[in-house]
């Protein structure tokens, strides 16, 4: 069998999103994976599968550059209200763009998991993928598509012209980091031995309906929890014990009864993260020829009101 080797389209791509673009230092893996059911028969077991839904899943693991922080970190999870939606009425699409012309449009794409961070000299910025989630587009103003309509979900297309202006090598950030968790005795100036390795968990909830799949995501009752690890050098063992719950504090004790926002603040004064009302969940103490005898802290967000309405729960700049 003869083999045409212009059929063995390859080569990177861009992703272009909200009116950014987005550049990543690994491959983009576009996968579609819809969901099938079993169909299943008491005399003959599973005889057959089913259509039960789509959702694409895009995750993007970003290069190490500080920029596109509003759409990366959107306000629905930075400030999120719970039984919220994420897509909202109006479809946002992503296209991924191949420099020889390929083209993957979504129809409607948010952004349902955040990406993962470190904070100092030794490692990019993005720790883990930046996760879009792609589900069901609007054929006109707020309208759903129903999931037999052609392009409901994406389109594709060869030969589209390539061009890319927003490249910025400027924005690309590795330096050393220090922290301050308020003005509590020890942690105003904290300097990481590993660096900062921050983490999200931000809750979202498919929302579904019968024949169409899901339509929706729902920010769930856990909202967006923000988690900071690293091996403080500044606070002392007093220091450290007088801000924790190791012991002498009564049992049902909130954590948020010992919280300040926790700053991140890069050399030259950016990048800046703040994880609000932030609270030691966990830490420890080493024995050892090598290691300091601070172990890993951790420290937890909590949720910050002001005159009864929920504050944000972080912030990136």
């Amino acid at each position: 069998m003869a083999l045409d080797r212009t059929l063995l389209a390859r080569g990177p791509a861009i992703v272009t999103y909200s009116g950014r673009t987005f550049y990543t230092n690994a491959d983009i893996l576009s996968r579609f994976g819809p969901v099938w059911n079993p169909v299943s028969t008491s005399m003959y077991g599973q005889v057959d599968k089913v259509l039960a839904d789509r959702i694409y899943k895009l995750p993007l693991r970003l290069w190490g550059a500080w920029e596109n922080l509003s759409v990366l970190f959107p306000s629905y999870a930075m400030s999120p209200q719970a039984g919220a939606s994420i897509f909202g009425a109006t479809a946002t699409p992503l296209t991924i763009l191949a420099r020889n012309g390929d083209q993957i449009t979504y129809a409607n794409a948010q952004i349902t998991k955040l990406a993962n961070l470190f904070f100092g000299a030794d490692s990019d910025l993005f720790a883990a993928d930046v996760e879009f989630t792609c589900i069901i587009g609007n054929s006109s103003g707020s309208t759903l598509f129903n999931p037999e309509d052609p392009n409901a979900y994406y389109t594709t297309a060869t030969g589209q012209p390539y061009a890319d202006a927003a490249f910025a090598k400027t924005n690309y950030k590795r330096v050393r980091f220090t922290g301050a968790w308020g003005t509590i005795a020890g942690f105003m100036s904290i300097i990481p031995q590993r660096g900062f390795q921050v983490s999200w968990e931000l809750d979202v909830q498919p929302l579904t309906c019968d024949g169409l799949g899901t339509v929706d995501f729902t920010v769930g009752e856990n909202i967006l929890q923000g988690t900071c690890k690293c091996v403080p050098i500044q606070p002392t063992m007093a220091q450290l014990e007088a801000q924790v719950a190791a012991q002498n504090v009564p049992l049902g004790t909130l954590l948020g009864a010992t919280t300040a926002d926790l700053t991140l603040t890069g050399n030259g004064g950016s990048p800046v993260v703040v994880l609000k009302n932030a609270g030691i969940t966990e830490h420890g103490y080493a024995f050892g020829i090598g290691p300091l005898r601070q172990g890993e802290i951790t420290w937890t967000t909590t949720r910050g009101f002001s005159a009864g309405a929920p504050d944000a729960v972080a912030s990136v700049a």
